[in-house]
């Protein structure tokens, strides 16, 4: 996995693993956590594993996806971040995407671990643009992918869900890092 053992200032990324379980849960099961999925609350200890697997399946098939993120100090979980290919009104594109447990929010661990996914994703030359896509009440997500760069691109439909699309092109990151 391609941003196995990356690294910021305070976090390192590394790959998900059936290990984190526990966290996903505590993140699955937090109404504030996830006001803005469709999570099954039901069964939320089988959505743990489908997620877990999931992110496997695209490691092992692109390379990447959500990765888990611990502070560098003490391997806390603090949550996840990572690059996914998702399908945007039939069009492929790279997605930046951040979920936290809410103990971590306001710490600005989402920038940091959001901005490390931009720039590995424009350094090694794997897409023009990069996207987010976020629920239009999401003010926390919205103000990192802003923070991120990233400006209002359109609304559209996703995955059955009214959202909103931030991104960030190749040429205005350039500018931002200079």
């Amino acid at each position: 996995m391609i941003l196995e053992n990356y690294q910021t200032l305070r976090l390192q990324f590394r790959s998900l693993s059936l290990l984190d379980k526990e966290p996903l849960l505590a993140f699955f099961n937090d109404p504030q956590a996830t006001a803005y999925l469709s999570i099954d609350s039901e069964d939320v200890n089988n959505y743990a594993n489908v997620w877990i697997e999931r992110q496997l399946k695209r490691y092992k098939s692109i390379g990447v996806g959500l990765c888990a993120i611990e502070l560098r100090g003490t391997g806390e979980f603090v949550g996840q971040c990572g690059l996914v290919r998702q399908f945007v009104d039939g069009i492929p594109k790279w997605e930046v995407g951040y979920h936290l447990l809410p103990r971590y929010w306001g710490n600005g661990y989402a920038t940091e671990a959001a901005m490390a996914c931009r720039d590995f994703c424009f350094e090694n030359e794997m897409a023009e643009t990069l996207i987010s896509i976020v629920d239009p009440l999401n003010v926390r997500s919205i103000t990192v992918a802003k923070r991120n760069g990233m400006c209002f691109w359109k609304e559209t439909i996703f995955k059955d869900v009214p959202v909103h699309v931030y991104k960030i092109r190749r040429e205005d990151w350039e500018k931002l890092v200079e």
